[in-house]
């Protein structure tokens, strides 16, 4: 028997890098709810019309903003103070992943492989930057997602051009060690780990353009690593999404090193994508959970 959500409102939009996307996906659970026979309304949300929440008064809230906005706390705190339950990880943990280096501080506090890193901003200078790691490293902003303004830099004109562009997005940056190897990504459910998924991007990583636009990019799964290092991929995805407080559901992104074998958590995804052909989606239906039960599932994390 289906629970009893009230209204629900669908959060979508926003104001980030990632807003196109989002919509997408908003559009998506939308869908699915209405074809579920959940009352659900939209709301395609901007820094104007916030407190149409507030007039629209929903029971609970289905939260599918990518990127700032939407997975940095902003919109959880709001919530919180309508008292509204909401869909996910508190504004705390958002916040926390959203910001890389805090979320670097808090897995290694927790003994969790993640590549070393330092904070840089746009005024350090390249002696400072090439004294710090070895050619390539990784320069990337420090609180967006879906890979933007990420750069392996494998040369001085590398990194000129890596600061440049994200001195456009953000003051603050990451230098972080490149660990060579194959992406992986495992989906969280309900404090439970979902089959991981090779990525196989047709550049050099899993960027913004294979994200959404490549159509080369491949997806594995089921994964075929082996039961060990897939167990174990799946045990450390959980013990950093529990590590940085994270809830509900969301999606853990590894690198898997080609030499040692030993995987390194990159990064956690408090909201990831819900189209029907987004990642987390496709761990779900591996697991024979189709897209309809995996947003009611989703929806049924607003009541913790």
């Amino acid at each position: 028997m289906m629970k009893t959500y009230g209204k629900v409102l669908v959060i979508m939009g926003g104001w980030s890098n990632e807003r196109e996307i989002s919509l997408i996906s908003g559009k998506s659970v939308y869908n699915s709810l209405i074809s579920s026979g959940v009352d659900a309304l939209e709301l395609d949300l901007d820094k104007n019309n916030i407190e149409n929440i507030k007039k629209i008064s929903p029971e609970r809230v289905f939260i599918v903003l990518h990127g700032k906005g939407g997975e940095d706390g902003e919109i959880q705190s709001y919530l919180d103070k309508l008292s509204i339950p909401y869909t996910g990880s508190s504004s705390k943990s958002s916040k926390a992943c959203m910001n890389k280096r805090y979320t670097k501080e808090i897995l290694l506090e927790n003994l969790i492989p993640t590549p070393e890193y330092k904070q840089i901003n746009s005024k350090t200078n390249i002696e400072e930057i090439e004294a710090s790691f070895n050619y390539p490293f990784v320069i990337k902003p420090s609180s967006e997602g879906s890979s933007i303004g990420v750069h392996i830099v494998e040369n001085e004109k590398d990194c000129k051009k890596a600061i440049l562009d994200n001195t456009i997005i953000s003051n603050d940056f990451i230098l972080e060690e490149y660990i060579k190897g194959n992406e992986y990504t495992v989906g969280i459910l309900n404090n439970y780990a979902l089959p991981a998924i090779k990525l196989e991007p047709p550049g050099k990583f899993y960027d913004y353009n294979a994200k959404y636009n490549s159509k080369k990019m491949k997806y594995i799964c089921p994964s075929k690593l082996s039961k060990d290092i897939e167990e174990h991929m799946k045990e450390l995805s959980l013990k950093a999404f529990k590590a940085l407080e994270c809830d509900g559901w969301g999606r853990v992104d590894i690198i898997l090193d080609e030499k040692e074998q030993k995987p390194w958590v990159i990064e956690i995804n408090t909201v990831p994508g819900m189209t029907e052909h987004s990642l987390l989606p496709m761990a779900a239906k591996e697991n024979n959970i189709n897209f309809d039960d995996l947003v009611l599932k989703i929806l049924d994390t607003s009541f913790d």
